[in-house]
């Protein structure tokens, strides 16, 4: 990414922050209400233009942009949820949408009109998503009628659009890849219920179990071809480990320079706590994980942007990244000491959310066991 774009995205994230701050978002959080503001100033700042085609309405460039965007975001203490979701949809759509479906549903979102979940996720196939057991049976007319559960889908409740990944063949053992297909589906339609889950990380964006009930989906509607659909999921695996990655090591800054504030102030025996070496290590340790972790998810976005194979290097950017904002949000948590508890101090959202980023969007040690794996061609654990 070159210096004019770099000063771009800073541009543009600077007259978001202006609108939207942290207070906002935290108050989201708590309501459990999305936050409007914050979307309606990323769509008029031109965000869900990066890295996206320019014959569509985007800007160019690649995945580091955006990661870069999140990073900044991060930086402030703000949780772009849908933004993530909304990017995955992009990609997956630029890479395999036909010229109709892009200058449907593409050319809208760019310009920042149009919002997306991705429903992938099922109770009992988590992780393991060849195990899905959402089925869509193509009728006679061509259309397809979807039946079964997805779980944990972040923001469908209020997106326009979700790409819905489906069973369309039963499970081969033999070929895992083959029998899903991937799908633009209205939240709105007939047969779906959403009911949003109870989630304790006071998130503004909410997550659900969405259920389908002879939902009928139009034959226009599937993406690429019928039985190939994980290659359209994989297209934006990587982007995800990415973004997630970009946006944990803002955060971390955030809760670093947050915990240092404090740690100035503070001072029960006189001297500040900042002056503590037991606070000073474990700040200096996290602060070296995070820009360890910065460095190695603009490495694997550089690389992802070439068309190169990015795979190993974006779960160890993802990984990295996780283990870096949990290592703020530890530190934070103990120099606050008992004041983290009390919600008005806004430490309790980061830790929950660094917790959560060892499960999701993939959970830790099944990222570890794919490094393992590609790293040194040890024999597939999972």
């Amino acid at each position: 990414m070159d210096i004019e774009a770099r000063a771009m995205i800073e541009q543009v994230c600077d007259g978001i922050l202006r609108q939207v701050d942290r207070a906002y978002m935290a108050q989201c959080g708590r309501a459990n209400t999305a936050p409007d503001k914050l979307w309606r100033a990323m769509a008029e700042g031109g965000l869900f233009a990066l890295g996206m085609p320019e014959e569509h309405g985007g800007v160019g460039g690649d995945i580091t942009a955006v990661i870069y965007a999140l990073d900044l975001l991060g930086r402030a203490g703000i949780f772009p949820t849908r933004y993530v979701t909304t990017q995955m949809a992009m990609v997956t759509l630029a890479r395999n949408a036909n010229d109709e479906q892009k200058r449907r549903y593409l050319a809208p979102t760019i310009a920042g009109d149009l919002f997306w979940s991705f429903a992938l996720t099922e109770a009992d196939a988590g992780t393991n998503s060849f195990k899905i057991r959402t089925r869509a049976e193509r009728q006679a007319n061509g259309d397809y009628v979807v039946n079964g559960a997805k779980m944990w889908i972040t923001g469908i409740h209020d997106a326009d659009w979700s790409i819905l990944v489906a069973r369309t063949s039963g499970f081969d053992a033999d070929d895992r890849r083959v029998g899903m297909s991937a799908f633009i589906i209205d939240p709105k339609s007939p047969g779906i219920t959403i009911k949003p889950l109870d989630i304790g990380v006071h998130m503004a964006d909410k997550s659900n179990e969405v259920v389908f009930d002879n939902v009928v989906v139009p034959a226009g509607n599937l993406l690429a071809t019928e039985g190939r659909g994980l290659n359209a999921l994989f297209d934006c695996l990587n982007p995800e480990r990415l973004m997630a990655a970009g946006l944990n090591v803002g955060l971390a800054d955030y809760i670093l320079s947050k915990t240092a504030d404090y740690a100035k102030m503070r001072a029960p025996f006189d001297v500040p706590i900042g002056s503590y070496q037991g606070v000073q290590v474990p700040m200096g340790h996290a602060k070296v994980r995070v820009e360890s972790a910065r460095a190695l998810a603009y490495q694997a976005a550089e690389k992802y942007g070439r068309g190169e194979e990015a795979g190993l290097e974006s779960n160890m950017a993802k990984a990295a990244a996780a283990d870096a904002i949990m290592a703020a949000a530890d530190i934070g948590m103990n120099t606050f000491g008992g004041a983290s508890l009390d919600m008005q101090q806004d430490m309790i959202p980061f830790y929950l959310w660094a917790k959560f980023q060892e499960i999701a969007p993939i959970n830790k040690n099944v990222t570890l066991c794919h490094i393992a794996m590609n790293s040194w061609g040890l024999p597939k654990s999972y």
